[in-house]
């Protein structure tokens, strides 16, 4: 998680780190769509892979490798 918080907070990206119970924490990162509307993204750390969530209530499970975290911030900033 250190790798993810890293890359986004070197983006300027607001991050927040919460507590979810007993899942533990969960990293969330807010991005601004192309709309103007702010999208948030949640991280949730799992053995050696994060499962993203999103405000729709989808999960994907990735690897937190460079090209996947821009591939979020993709996602995240086409929404509208």
């Amino acid at each position: 998680m250190d790798f993810v918080t890293d890359f986004y907070v070197d983006l300027g990206f607001p991050l927040l780190w919460t507590e979810e119970g007993k899942k533990g924490r969960e990293l969330e990162i807010q991005f601004k769509s192309e709309s103007g509307y702010f999208v948030s993204a949640r991280f949730v750390p799992r053995k050696d892979y994060v499962v993203l969530k999103d405000e729709w209530g989808r999960e994907l499970k990735l690897r937190p490798t460079r090209g996947n975290l821009k591939q979020v911030k993709g996602w995240s900033e086409s929404r509208e």
